[in-house]
C-alpha cells in the first residue's frame, strides 16, 4: 500500500480513549473549504485506494472536490482546542468531534470554520470498548451448497438458485455491512470460505465487532454468507466483506448517522463495491429535538441520507432496509431509505404478499420507494450463536437483495452502479405498475439477465420475440419487440403430440412476460412454445430440465 495513503488512513482511526465528561458532546463541524489541501485529484492514490480508483474509472466516474480529504492543517486547528477529531468527513467538508461547550466556542471562532453550523449529535457517551480480536476469518476451502435446506423459499424467490447454478455467488465483489454488532461472524464452521478483510468498530474505536450479545449484524450477516449446507445458504456466500458497527446500542442518537457517514467514506476508500445497511432512523431518538418530520424525507435532509447518495456518486451500490414503521403513526421508510441513487428494500412474504409492518413510500418530494422489496417474514439466517433461526423485518429482506446485487454484478461486470439498480428495478414484478409498499415489486435474477439479452434491441428488433432461457428449469420469460405494443397477443404451450398445457391471450405492451408459474408446471421434456402477436407467428422448441 502507498505509504502515504496509509498514514492517512492510520489518521482517520478515532483517538482514544474516549474519556468524556457531561458536557461532552459528539458533534459535527463543517469546514469553509478545501483550498491549500496538501492533496490533489492527479493523486488520487495518495487518498484512495487502488481498488476505489480502479472502481471510478471502470464506471468512468470523475474524481471532484468532495473526495479530497479535509485539509490536516483546519483538523489541527481543532485539536488545538482541546477536542478529538474522531473522523475527518471529506465528503461533507467536515469532522466528527468530541467537545465540550467551551470548546464548542472555541471552535466556532476559528477562521476555518462555518460559524454557527457546528451541529450537536449526541450527549457524552460512555466507552464501552472490549479487546480487539482477530478480525479474519480462516481461509477455508470453499464449500459447494448441495442445498438450502429450510432458505429455499427466500433464495429461491429472488432467483437466487439459478444465480448460484450460473456460477455466480458474490467471487470478486466486495460487500460492506453497516449494521449492529456481529458476535459469531468469525466462526469458519458456519461461513467457510466467505473471507472478512476488515472489520471496524466506528462509535467505540478498533476492530472488535465481534464481543457482545446482540446479534442483529450477524442475523443480517449470515443473509449474505452464511454456508451451512442443508440448512442455510447465503445470497452472496462467496464475497469478500467488510463488517461496520454503526449503531450504538442502547442509545438512540443523530452520532449514529456520522458513524455511518464515517463508514461509508472508509468503505469508499477500501474500494468497495455493495453496501448493505439495516439501520434507519426517523423519529425515535433519545432527545426527541433531534426528531425528523415526514417533510425531511425529501433525499436531502439528513446527513445520513447525504452520505448515502455520495456513496452511490462514489460508484457502489447501497442497499438499505425501508425500515419496520408500516403500521406506526410515522409509516414511511426511514432514512436514508429516501436517498434517491440507492436501493431501498420492503418486505414481503413467503408468498410475495406485502407486510404490513414494511415501512411505505412515497418520499417527501413524490418519488417512488421502496424501490423493491424481498421476503423478510418467516426468513432463516444465523444467530450469533450459530444456530440457524427465524427472523423477521425489513432488516432481513435488504442483504437479501444485497446479495442479488452482487451476483448479477458479478455476472454483468461492466455494468455502472446505476445501471445495475435500474436492471434490479426493471427486473421486479411491478416494474410497470409500482406502488407505495413494494415499490417495483419483486426482483428477480434471471428475469434482470434476460432484460441484459432483452434491451439488445437489434437482436429482439430482428427476431421480434425472444424466449429464455432454453433450456428451462423453472423459469421462463417472454419478451416482445416495442413494434408489436398494442398487438393481440397469444401463447401456447403444447408437447410434441400436441397436447396444450397452456394458453393464454393479451395486448402486448412492452412489459416481459412471466412464465415461471407455467415453466414450473411442466414436467421435463421437450415443449413448443407457439407465439402470435400481430402478424408474427413463432414456435420455439424449448426443453424443460
Amino acid at each position: 500500500m502507498n505509504k502515504q495513503l496509509l498514514s492517512l488512513l492510520l489518521c482517520l482511526l478515532p483517538l482514544f480513549p474516549w474519556a468524556a465528561t457531561a458536557q461532552d458532546r459528539v458533534q459535527l463541524v463543517y469546514f469553509r473549504d478545501k483550498a491549500n489541501s496538501p492533496f490533489s485529484l492527479n493523486r488520487p492514490s495518495e487518498f484512495l485506494g487502488q481498488r476505489a480508483v480502479a472502481r471510478r474509472s471502470r464506471q468512468n466516474i470523475r474524481l471532484v472536490e468532495r473526495d479530497l480529504p479535509v485539509n490536516p492543517a483546519y483538523l489541527d486547528s481543532i485539536r488545538k482546542t482541546g477536542a478529538q477529531v474522531l473522523y475527518p468527513t471529506r465528503w461533507l467538508n467536515g469532522a466528527i468531534i468530541r467537545a465540550t461547550d467551551a470548546q464548542t466556542g472555541a471552535i466556532n471562532r476559528l477562521s476555518v470554520v462555518r460559524n454557527a453550523l457546528t451541529q450537536r449529535l449526541a450527549s457524552a457517551l460512555s466507552p464501552r470498548l472490549g479487546n480487539v480480536v482477530d478480525r479474519a476469518v480462516p481461509n477455508l476451502p470453499a464449500v459447494v451448497p448441495e442445498n438450502y435446506g429450510g432458505a429455499l423459499t427466500q433464495i429461491r424467490q429472488l432467483g437466487a438458485d439459478a444465480m448460484h447454478r450460473a456460477g455466480f455467488r458474490g467471487e470478486g465483489i466486495q460487500i460492506a455491512v453497516l449494521d449492529e454488532t456481529f458476535p459469531g461472524t468469525n466462526r469458519a464452521d458456519i461461513y467457510g470460505g466467505t473471507r472478512i478483510l476488515g472489520t471496524y468498530n466506528m462509535n467505540q474505536g478498533g476492530n472488535n465487532v465481534f464481543s457482545t450479545i446482540a446479534d442483529h449484524g450477524s442475523r443480517v450477516f449470515g443473509m449474505l454468507a452464511a454456508n451451512r449446507p442443508g440448512e442455510a445458504i447465503g445470497f452472496a456466500y462467496r464475497a469478500d466483506f467488510y463488517l461496520f458497527i454503526t449503531e450504538d446500542n442502547p442509545t438512540e442518537t443523530r452520532a449514529e448517522e456520522a458513524w455511518w457517514l464515517a463508514a461509508a467514506e472508509r468503505a469508499d476508500s477500501l474500494g468497495v463495491d455493495v453496501i448493505s445497511t439495516s439501520v434507519g432512523y426517523s423519529n425515535d431518538f433519545d432527545d426527541p429535538s433531534q426528531n425528523y418530520t415526514l417533510s425531511n424525507l425529501d433525499g436531502r435532509t439528513a446527513i445520513i441520507t447525504r452520505a448515502a447518495d455520495f456513496a452511490a456518486a462514489a460508484g457502489m451500490v447501497v442497499v438499505k432496509s425501508a425500515g419496520n414503521k408500516g403500521a406506526s403513526s410515522w409509516q414511511k421508510i426511514t432514512f436514508p431509505g429516501d436517498a434517491d441513487s440507492i436501493l431501498t428494500v420492503g418486505s414481503v412474504d413467503g408468498q410475495g404478499r406485502y407486510v404490513g409492518t414494511s415501512s411505505r413510500g412515497p418520499t417527501a418530494d413524490g418519488r417512488i420507494k421502496p424501490d423493491v422489496a424481498a421476503q423478510g417474514s418467516g426468513v432463516l439466517s444465523i444467530s450469533g450463536g450459530g444456530s440457524v433461526v427465524g427472523t423477521g423485518g425489513t432488516s432481513f429482506a435488504a442483504p437479501s437483495v444485497a446479495g442479488l446485487v452482487a451476483g448479477f454484478w458479478q455476472a454483468n461486470p461492466t455494468l455502472t452502479n446505476l445501471q445495475v439498480i435500474d436492471f434490479i428495478r426493471r427486473s421486479a414484478t411491478r416494474f410497470r405498475n409500482p406502488n407505495d409498499s413494494i415499490g417495483y415489486g419483486i426482483p428477480h435474477f434471471e428475469r434482470a439477465q434476460f432484460l441484459i439479452t432483452a434491451l439488445d434491441d437489434a437482436e429482439v428488433a430482428r427476431e421480434q420475440v425472444k424466449l429464455y432461457p432454453n433450456p428451462s428449469v423453472e423459469t421462463m420469460y417472454l419478451a416482445l419487440a416495442p413494434s408489436l405494443t398494442g398487438r393481440a397477443t397469444e401463447v401456447q404451450i403444447t408437447d410434441v403430440s400436441g397436447r396444450t398445457y397452456f394458453q393464454i391471450k393479451f395486448v402486448a405492451d412492452g412489459r416481459i412476460i412471466d412464465l415461471r408459474d407455467q415453466a414450473l408446471s411442466l414436467t421435463p421434456g421437450v415443449y413448443l412454445v407457439r407465439i402470435r402477436s400481430g402478424e408474427v407467428d413463432r414456435v420455439f422448441k424449448v426443453t424443460k430440465e
